[in-house]
This record gives C-alpha cells, sequence and structure tokens, in this order.
C-alpha cells in the first residue's frame, strides 16, 4: 500500500465515524395558511373522523406544512398525558376539560343472569370532567 492512501475498509471507517455536518444556517418555517373550518368525516352514517382525518385535519388548524408533523404532535400528546395519567397527575385540557385518573372502591354486585350476589374489585378508571365552555358550547 502507497503512502498517502487509506484502504477501502479504512476509509469506511473514517467516514462512519464523524457525523456530517449541517450548514448553520436555521431553515425558515414554512407558512401555512390555517383551516377555519372542521372538514366533514367521510362517513356521514357514524359521524366519525378516521384516524387519517383527524391527522389531516390537525394539520389544517395547526397550519403545519405537512402530514407528518401533525403525526409526531398527535403522537406527543397522547404519550404526555398517558405517562402523566399513569403517575396520578390530573391533566387540564384548556378550553375543554380535566381529565384524570379515578380509583373505585370496591363493592357488591349482582349478576344479571344469575341474580347471584358478587364482589367487583376496587379500580383504577380514567374520567374526563367536561368544562363549562366546552357544555356551552355543544349542548346549546
Amino acid at each position: 500500500m502507497k503512502k498517502g492512501k487509506k484502504s477501502a475498509k479504512s476509509a469506511k471507517k473514517a467516514s462512519a465515524k464523524k457525523p456530517a455536518m449541517k450548514a448553520a444556517t436555521k431553515a425558515q418555517p414554512m407558512k401555512v395558511d390555517k383551516a377555519k373550518s372542521v372538514t366533514a368525516p367521510r362517513n356521514s352514517s357514524t359521524k366519525s373522523f378516521t384516524y387519517s382525518e383527524f391527522i389531516e385535519n390537525i394539520r389544517g388548524f395547526c397550519g403545519l406544512p405537512k402530514r407528518s408533523h401533525a403525526k409526531e404532535m398527535c403522537e406527543d400528546i397522547a404519550r404526555f398525558v398517558r405517562e402523566s395519567l399513569r403517575k396520578g397527575y390530573k391533566i387540564p385540557l384548556l378550553g375543554l376539560g380535566k381529565i384524570y385518573v379515578r380509583e373505585s372502591k370496591a363493592r357488591m354486585g349482582r349478576n344479571p343472569a344469575t341474580g347471584e350476589m358478587i364482589q367487583i374489585p376496587a379500580r383504577k378508571r380514567v374520567r374526563f370532567t367536561a368544562a363549562k365552555a366546552l357544555k356551552d358550547a355543544v349542548l346549546r
């Protein structure tokens, strides 16, 4: 091997060790117009959004340039809510209400098929309390 030349193996190792340097300039965020209203779900009989329709509505409302940004944001919020509830924290959802974990007590119940008395064990439940503003906006 001649001086000054590297073998193919050492060249691969060297390139794998050094991270690619990107330009130090900040990327300008793309401006996207925000949606003014919700688009209707395609399934008009159940009035349920699909996952894809939900993500597209979030993208439009938040003015995000890509669906992947909206999907990532929704997944991050869901992970935050799960971890917070697991630790027992109450989460205020501004303008919507409060979501929290409540522990129900053990109690006696009745099997409706046989009429037999049964013990229902204590368990945790996720609860949501709607805010007055949400109730006024939706129910009136």
